[in-house]
């Protein structure tokens, strides 16, 4: 049995104070996060924290918070009990490279980025305070700049979980969203806040906050260029944000509904496109005329042409029409196999005989294709089908837990097919869907394929450029040039058919700090920020390491679906279920012709506990038998796959068998010509991974 497990807690956050004393003096009162949303693609996250000493004596601590991915700390303020004292950009000290150790005035606090060593892990930002004294509270507002996910109607931000396992730390996180307009409303993990000021959770979780979008902009590839210059002025960083515009709503004048009941999505997928479905109907003009399909391994039709007058298709107000719709979909039985090519095939022979002007086909699935069916072959399909009509808008509805809560990488197979086809993607979660998102559907970007960025030699980027974007999801490029920036940079990509550039004029901004001073008293509020950061002399380097050692975990580990299949699974699948069958194939085919031999390989594409295609890659016969072959595809078919409904993979199987007649006395054999091979898909699974490990918090 293959079950899918949660991997080990991994929390980001520390708490220090001098280990002579036995004890961690330091208690953190409250901890709060605060959304400030802006006008463009970036809001403002604060964070604040109160930090009280318990102790008779003045103690020194280092606070280290886990922060979202793509934050930069811009600003820092302190209190004790009166006015907020804003920071300022302070000075790092720094000593072959570490920074140095030693003391700095009573009520003197620091705080600075700690950079992700590598893609994949959070950032965090160490806060340091100096000299708190004996029974004081000593407030700080950590402001940081961040990217929202646009999923749906909202920006969503993902907050990290806290460390549990540190009791000086709050157990409780308070959650407010600031600036929202007046009777709008924030979620906590889809939660609504139902008009209080603000939400409580518990610190050690981590939660995702989403707010309304209102997005003003109509540009189809939206996004900035920044840079800042070194010190030296021989170069500096730059960072590029990028994100998939908004689209003008399709208006059709007749849709195809195609449900996805292959046996990787829910088995209330189904059910929830029937809701989903209905309250668009209800949002459409009364003449919108509809027809529906399901699909698995073969496509079929949901409702009977001949029962409607003339044999045309239904209008969006015809009572008896949707009820039927309904009752068929409730009916639906989820399938072995993901046939998208055929189903697309039977929608355009639809069209082709509804002959509509404005047609529209919406498919709901979980996302879960063979990648071997690519964007070629299925549009190939469809544009045979349609002949002479008119082609339709493509519309792909996703509803999967792990890609409608973390993004959808360009290189996953759903992504690259919809821009292949040029269609229209949303991630939904289906039962969530009201009448309010209804129209939002049909407002659904293309996803961007083949995405370039011009920029000089000299300009070098720390990460790969992705291949495209989806909607809702941004791309951070950060980087560094040598001598000049360029004054712009062109972006470009492919929707669909359709060529898509844009530029973007460069805005100079103040480097990003190395570290932001403040302090309590006036009269050391300057030299704090001339002498710059410090630790105090007892954080040792062992803390250090354990620090990030947390702070990387969070970022790798997190909440990541660990049930996978392997090589031994694969083994003992083919060997009982599919060797035996194929062996019966072939004995079959001995009573037609007693010489038959020769070698075929079977290739199953499989994920998410089903097979979603399988067929024959080669066939090296003596003799030609359409029947073996056939009976030897249906053999692979036939394949079991045991797989955690969190298990995003896809996995490819190339089977080779070999087939030796009987010969001088020797029985007839049919065996594996080498042990199975099993391999992940490079181009989906492994960017898959990297993207969730990347994104994920819990």
């Amino acid at each position: 049995m293959l079950a899918c497990l949660i991997g080990p807690p991994a929390w980001s956050d520390t708490l220090e104070a001098d280990p002579d004393a036995g004890y961690v003096p330091i208690d953190e009162l409250s901890y709060e996060t605060i959304i400030r949303p802006g006008k463009g693609y970036e809001a403002e996250l604060a964070i604040r924290v109160a930090l009280h000493n318990t102790s008779a004596t003045a103690q020194d601590t280092v606070l280290t918070l886990g922060v979202p991915a793509g934050s930069e700390l811009v600003g820092v303020s302190i209190a004790d009990g009166g006015d907020w004292i804003e920071g300022q950009v302070s000075k790092v000290a720094e000593q072959r490279g570490e920074v140095v150790l030693g003391r700095r005035d009573p009520g003197s606090v620091f705080a600075r980025e700690l950079e992700p060593a590598q893609l994949g892990e959070l950032p965090a930002i160490e806060l340091v305070a100096f000299g708190m004294a004996s029974q004081a509270t000593t407030q700080v507002e950590l402001r940081l700049r961040v990217h929202p996910l646009l999923r749906g109607d909202r920006w969503q931000l993902d907050l990290p979980r806290r460390n549990a396992e540190v009791p000086n730390l709050s157990d409780r996180r308070r959650v407010i969203v600031q600036g929202l307009p007046s009777g709008d409303e924030f979620f906590v993990d889809g939660t609504s806040s139902k008009g209080t000021p603000y939400m409580v959770t518990r610190s050690e979780d981590a939660i995702a906050v989403s707010w309304p979008a209102r997005i003003k902009t109509s540009a189809q590839l939206d996004g900035s260029y920044e840079v800042s210059r070194d010190p030296d002025g021989q170069g500096g960083r730059l960072r590029v944000v990028l994100r998939l515009g908004s689209s003008s709503a399709v208006a059709p004048d007749h849709v195809v509904l195609v449900v996805d009941r292959s046996r990787s999505g829910s088995s209330a997928l189904p059910g929830d496109s029937s809701r989903m479905f209905a309250q668009l109907l209800d949002t459409l003009p009364k003449s919108t005329t509809f027809d529906a399909i399901t699909f698995a391994r073969d496509a079929e039709r949901l409702m009977d042409p001949k029962r409607f007058e003339g044999g045309k298709a239904p209008r969006a107000d015809n009572v008896d029409a949707r009820a039927e719709l309904e009752r068929s979909l409730k009916l639906a039985v989820p399938g072995q196999g993901t046939d998208l090519r055929a189903a697309l095939e039977l929608a355009g022979q639809q069209l082709a005989a509804r002959g509509a002007k404005r047609p529209l086909i919406l498919v709901v699935t979980d996302g879960m294709l063979p990648p071997s069916v690519g964007a070629d072959q299925v549009g190939a399909a469809l544009g045979d089908a349609l002949g002479k009509a008119k082609r339709p808008e493509l519309l792909f509805v996703v509803d999967d837990p792990l890609l409608n809560v973390h993004g959808l990488p360009a290189e996953h197979p759903i992504a690259d097919l919809a821009a292949g086809l040029g269609a229209r993607l949303s991630l939904e979660t289906l039962a969530n869907l009201g009448p309010e998102q209804i129209d939002k559907l049909l407002s659904a970007p293309k996803v961007l394929g083949g995405l370039s960025v011009s920029l000089p030699a000299t300009v070098v980027l720390d990460e790969p450029l992705p291949s495209g974007l989806v909607a809702g999801d941004f791309v951070v490029l950060e980087g560094s040039y040598g001598g000049k920036p360029p004054s712009k940079i062109s972006v470009r990509g492919r929707l669909g058919k359709s060529r898509v550039s844009t530029s973007f004029k460069l805005a100079k901004r103040d480097p990003r700090p190395g570290a932001i001073a403040a302090a309590l008293r006036e009269a050391d509020r300057p030299r704090a920020v001339q002498e710059g950061l410090a630790l105090p002399d007892w954080y040792t380097p062992s803390m250090r390491r354990t620090t990030t050692m947390n702070i990387s975990q969070a970022g790798k580990v997190g909440w990541q679906p660990t049930g996978q299949l392997d090589h031994t699974i694969i083994e003992r699948q083919l060997r009982t279920r599919v060797l035996p069958r194929a062996r019966a194939c072939y004995n079959q085919a001995l009573t037609r012709n007693q010489i038959l031999g020769g070698r075929v390989e079977l290739r199953m594409e499989v994920g998410k506990g089903e097979v979603m295609m399988a067929g024959l890659t080669q066939s090296e016969l003596s003799h030609p038998d359409d029947r073996l072959l056939g009976c030897l595809e249906r053999a692979a078919w036939a394949m079991d796959v045991p797989a955690g409904n969190l298990d995003s993979q896809v996995y490819v199987i190339n089977y080779p068998l070999e087939f030796t007649a009987p010969e001088g006395g020797q029985p007839p054999r049919a065996g594996e010509t080498r042990d199975p091979m099993l391999e992940r898909l490079v181009e989906s699974a492994d960017v898959l991974s990297d993207y969730q490990n990347a994104h994920k918090r819990d």
